[in-house]
């Protein structure tokens, strides 16, 4: 198991909060270049992250690639690095091929194959009080999204297309899964290396693997505001990895990623801040939900952490032999 740092008891937490909080910025920007290509818009945002990385690396004067040796170390990085494209390829392909209510669903999955993952590969607690509260904060992800089940729906039609959209279905959950392994991954190498590195592998990874997915009449060059946007995009998005790699400096990944369902909590704030929409009450519950499991992941960790002192027997309470 990696070790631990000492630290403020709450900082994890709120690491993990702010990660998801980036997140839903990510999404926005990817919202607002919805005309182009998913794979263009990857491509080209991950040229800005690479650049970007290598310019901090180059600064600190650190390797692109340091000599370990420790080769399970170095076979980590080269997993991650294949997981870059892969997390990219089955969230493109996945999203676009699937109700986005459900699609979300499935990419929400995120902390319990952590838990999972860390249990069995990497010895990571994932106990008693982790799964009740990823079990919670599912219940309410349901309830916020409330996704047709395809398999229940009226007519043989609805059936059909639960078989002819299963590989899809199949895809987003795959991503959830690779993302938690990528996100396990940078926690055991984190000692190994910096954030700048993590980032420029991971983004080169899209880089090297995405050009044959990207139609050729789809080549132009972007506009001055889509440009903005996706340099934009692309710092926040280093944002998020490096809020997340700092808080698996201090807390275990099966603790910290069950937070990242908190974003659906902020994503009604901000659609109430700044769109005006009313949250329904089925959201309202949602939230309630989810706030209220990551409050009893917090209580519960508190507990383990503040051992009670034993009390000193009184003089009267001493037998005397």
């Amino acid at each position: 198991m990696t070790e631990v740092k000492k630290h403020w008891w709450a900082l994890p937490y709120i690491l993990g909060i702010l990660s998801s909080i980036t997140g839903i910025f990510i999404g926005l920007g990817t919202k607002l270049l919805k005309d182009m290509n998913l794979y263009y818009y990857s491509y080209l945002r991950s040229i800005a992250i690479v650049v970007i990385n290598y310019f901090f690396i180059k600064r600190a004067k650190v390797p692109i690639y340091p000599s370990f040796s420790n080769r399970k170390i170095c076979r980590l990085i080269e997993i991650r690095f294949i997981l870059g494209f892969a997390c990219a390829t089955t969230m493109i392909v996945g999203i676009q091929n699937v109700p986005l209510s459900l699609g979300t669903v499935l990419l929400q999955t995120v902390p319990i194959w952590t838990g999972i993952f860390g249990k069995f590969y990497f010895n990571e607690e994932f106990g008693k009080n982790e799964i009740i509260s990823c079990a919670i904060s599912f219940v309410g992800v349901l309830i916020i999204t409330k996704p047709p089940i395809p398999f229940f729906s009226q007519g043989n039609s609805g059936n059909s297309d639960f078989f002819s959209s299963f590989p899809y279905y199949m895809l987003c959950l795959l991503n959830a899964a690779l993302w938690a392994y990528a996100c396990l991954i940078a926690r055991q190498i984190r000692s190994f290396t910096n954030n700048h590195t993590l980032n420029l592998h991971f983004a080169a990874s899209m880089l090297i693997f995405s050009p044959p997915f990207i139609n050729d009449s789809e080549l132009s060059f972007p506009t001055f505001k889509q440009c903005s946007i996706i340099i934009l995009t692309a710092c926040i998005t280093m944002l998020t990895w490096w809020l997340i790699n700092e808080a698996f400096k201090y807390e275990e990944a099966s603790k910290i990623m069950p937070f990242n369902y908190t974003g659906l909590i902020f994503t009604g704030i901000f659609d109430k801040i700044f769109f005006n929409y009313v949250p329904t009450l089925s959201s309202i519950v949602g939230a309630l939900l989810i706030a209220g499991s990551c409050i009893f992941l917090v209580v519960m960790k508190r507990k383990q952490q503040i051992k009670p002192v034993p009390r000193r027997k009184r003089v009267s309470e001493i037998n005397v032999s």
